[in-house]
């Protein structure tokens, strides 16, 4: 009844609904060219987290912003150190008039801990500006210390590092549309074997990606949006829209030829049947979108439940780009189930002009390709099963990280700046952990000096532990000085925190405050390695069984940030899993009426996934087809699962919807599979070669994490395509013969 009710109201009012969808598609492209300057960081952090807690007090507190601009002054050669003191002088003088500038941390300052050497020196520039606003601000200072000199001058911090990605994303995604559009462009032409039908599918991929684009750029002045999201929304949107498109300019193709075969006609320019007529238009729509709009339908559905999936995982990057993802999904239905038909209603005849009756061969290769897998099916089935086992196997030693400047690259001033810095900071297989006793309204008290006490003698007595920074000075485990110097009783110190500014020593002011007390631990291995998680997580269980739970007690620093980060991905993953397999169990019951094939199709999705995990391993992890060895970026296998495994469903629910219209009407489970396979594998080729054109030139991107996307997503699809689609599904539907379509209570 409901594919009727829109199929009337289509035919009637076709030039209403475009109106209406190109009024919303121009008021969306006013906004969609903002969404790169709305966006902020990559939005990987715990908002509640510990780690985010101690950046508040360290910035109320101590006077250390969490996020600061650091430049990075390098002496040229044949400069006294004095010439490069001034210029350097001179240098900040003029970055602290600018506007956006709160606070620089000079190097020339004695009493400040910043690095000066003969030949570099850090400041660090505090700008009272939003992440997403920081473009503006970063320009005019990078035009203030453009003057040549005696030094060279580099910019680096986080801000700087996720403006620089961004930057690079929005280019990518340039490319990538300047590449991905033509070639998806040639793919539906040969679908096809027309132009405008063609140029229609990729509208409608156009159309979807820039009224996605405006909507997410208004519910970024309410939400934290991730930089993630100017890749996704397109990748996701055009390829969606696009095979959605392409179903179901297929099927109504199909019921046009069965309504000019059932009149004697066998094209559009014969007399005989008037395409004109709104009951013949309203026809054809319903039968197409009672079919292939049922099908797009319950795609839809796997998508959505899969990027739904997605907010289990209680980190903004995540919320972010589901919700881009499902909004973009969401446009893509909407426009192939009203615009496109509505389209269709008026200009059918001049999308479709060459004859019908022969473009689909009655003996094409898929046809004989199914035939050859109905022959074989145990050998095809164990065939393609080694195939993926062979791909799963390198996600034994899958790697991952919390991306960071090593994602830009080489040739980028951030990383390079980055990199010196940890150089020079010896900061190489080391974390700096920031441990806060106290918080931003009570006052310190005894309780808080005695934990602070005996939580820095716990740390002298730990063998992970290099050195600690602490209210009693500079500690380091294993020397008597150090032993001696922490002799001093807490209530020593209480006077000198009582007394004038003027005769506070430095390591006290950088480690007391009247809410908090600050102590550094710097401990063995790099922020997101196993060691340094091992050693939070111990020492965190330590804290409950001795009992630190009456006072506040928090760890923070880039170590701890990216720990919770693991933790809250790991810890939340298995949640994802479950309901996205449970739900698209239930949606696949529902469209298929069968206990049997939503599983088949459920794990064949689950085998393809971690095939393409292996292959990100192989080619990153283990550095191979000229890639430098790295860590994969944790969100990447957690996006690919939630993206994939619903978009290879729109593929797998298209080809089983076909074989389920054969078999109701024939009632033969081989001939269905076959027929089925035959009918659909050329349109599901084509749209997995759509996706391919799609997200393929992201593969060349730039930015480390969009490049992992773009070959993660890639290897799923073409796994998917080949091994699952056109051997696997087949040959074991063959097996299961009529077991298929089993049902408790029901048996065709």
């Amino acid at each position: 009844m409901g594919y009727r009710r829109l199929a009337a109201f289509i035919s009637r009012y076709p030039r209403f609904i475009i109106l209406c969808w190109v009024f919303i598609i121009g008021m969306s492209a006013v906004w969609a060219w903002k969404l790169p300057d709305i966006v902020q960081d990559h939005g990987l952090k715990r908002v509640h987290g510990d780690a985010q807690a101690v950046e508040l007090v360290l910035e109320d507190e101590f006077g250390s912003p969490a996020d600061p601009v650091i430049l990075v002054f390098e002496k040229k050669e044949n400069t006294s150190p004095l010439q490069f003191r001034q210029w350097i002088k001179d240098r900040l003088t003029q970055v602290q008039v600018l506007p956006a500038v709160t606070s620089i941390t000079s190097p020339l300052d004695v009493s400040e801990r910043v690095t000066l050497q003969d030949q570099r020196a850090y400041a660090l520039v505090k700008m009272d500006v939003p992440a997403h606003q920081m473009g503006p601000p970063l320009e005019q200072l990078r035009a203030v210390l453009a003057t040549d000199g005696p030094g060279t001058v580099q910019l680096t911090g986080k801000a700087v590092v996720q403006q620089d990605v961004n930057h690079l994303s929005f280019r990518d995604l340039e490319r990538a549309e300047m590449v991905g559009l033509p070639i998806a462009l040639i793919v539906l032409c040969f679908a096809f074997r027309g132009l405008y039908a063609a140029l229609i599918a990729v509208m409608m991929g156009i159309s979807a990606v820039i009224t996605a684009m405006g909507v997410t750029s208004l519910l970024g002045y309410h939400l934290e949006l991730s930089n993630f999201i100017i890749n996704v929304i397109p990748m996701v949107g055009m390829a969606l829209s696009i095979d959605f498109a392409l179903i179901i300019l297929s099927r109504y193709r199909e019921e046009v030829q069965r309504a000019y075969e059932d009149e004697g006609e066998v094209n559009f320019t014969g007399s005989s049947l008037d395409m004109q007529s709104e009951v013949l238009r309203s026809e054809i729509l319903q039968r197409t979108l009672r079919t292939a709009g049922r099908a797009v339908l319950f795609s839809t559905a796997c998508v959505l439940l899969g990027l739904l999936g997605l907010l289990w995982i209680r980190l903004p990057m995540f919320l972010s780009v589901s919700l881009g993802a499902i909004i973009v999904l969401l446009l893509s239905l909407l426009l192939n189930v009203t615009l496109l038909p509505a389209l269709l209603s008026l200009s059918a005849d001049r999308v479709f002009r060459r004859k019908l009756v022969h473009w689909l061969p009655r003996r094409s290769v898929w046809h004989r390709w199914s035939a050859m897998v109905m022959k074989r099916p145990v050998r095809m089935a164990i065939g393609g099963t080694v195939v993926l086992l062979l791909c799963v196997y390198p996600v034994t030693r899958l790697e991952l990280s919390v991306p960071d400047a090593s994602s830009l690259p080489e040739r980028m001033d951030s990383r390079q700046a980055a990199e010196q810095l940890q150089h020079d900071l010896g900061q190489k297989n080391t974390s700096a952990i920031e441990i806060v006793i106290g918080g931003q309204q009570e006052r310190l008290t005894s309780s808080h000096w005695q934990m602070a006490h005996n939580k820095a003698r716990q740390l002298l007595q730990d063998s992970d532990v290099l050195s600690i920074v602490s209210p009693w000075g500079l500690l380091q485990p294993n020397q008597t000085d150090s032993q001696s110097l922490f002799q001093i009783p807490p209530s020593a110190l209480t006077p000198s925190i009582e007394g004038k500014e003027s005769t506070r020593t430095t390591w006290l002011r950088s480690t007391v405050s009247d809410h908090s007390i600050r102590l550094i631990a710097t401990v063995h291995g790099e922020p997101g390695s196993e060691q340094v998680a091992g050693w939070l997580e111990r020492i965190r269980n330590s804290d409950h069984t001795r009992g630190f739970n009456n006072v506040k007690l928090r760890y923070g620093g880039e170590a701890a940030k990216q720990y919770e980060i693991m933790q809250e991905v790991t810890s939340q993953l298995p949640k994802v899993l479950v309901f996205v397999v449970v739900t698209n169990y239930l949606v696949l019951l529902a469209a298929f009426r069968s206990m049997l094939i939503p599983i088949k199709a459920i794990l064949m999705n689950l085998l393809s996934l971690a095939a393409s995990f292996g292959i990100l391993v192989w080619v990153f992890n283990e550095g191979h087809l000229g890639m430098e060895p790295s860590a994969i970026a944790i969100m990447i296998p957690v996006f690919i699962a939630g993206l994939v495994f619903g978009i290879s469903m729109d593929y797998g629910v298209f080809m089983l919807s076909r074989i389920q219209e054969v078999y109701r009407r024939t009632g033969d489970s081989d001939v269905a599979v076959q027929q089925g396979l035959a009918s659909t594998g050329r349109l599901v080729t084509s749209a997995a070669a759509i996706l391919l054109a799609v997200t393929v030139p992201f593969a060349f991107a730039e930015v480390a994490g969009v490049r992992q996307l773009g070959i993660g997503i890639t290897a799923a699809v073409l796994i998917d395509v080949t091994l699952i689609r056109l051997i696997l599904v087949p040959a074991l539907m063959k097996l299961m013969g009529r077991w298929n379509w089993w049902l408790p209570g029901q048996m065709k």
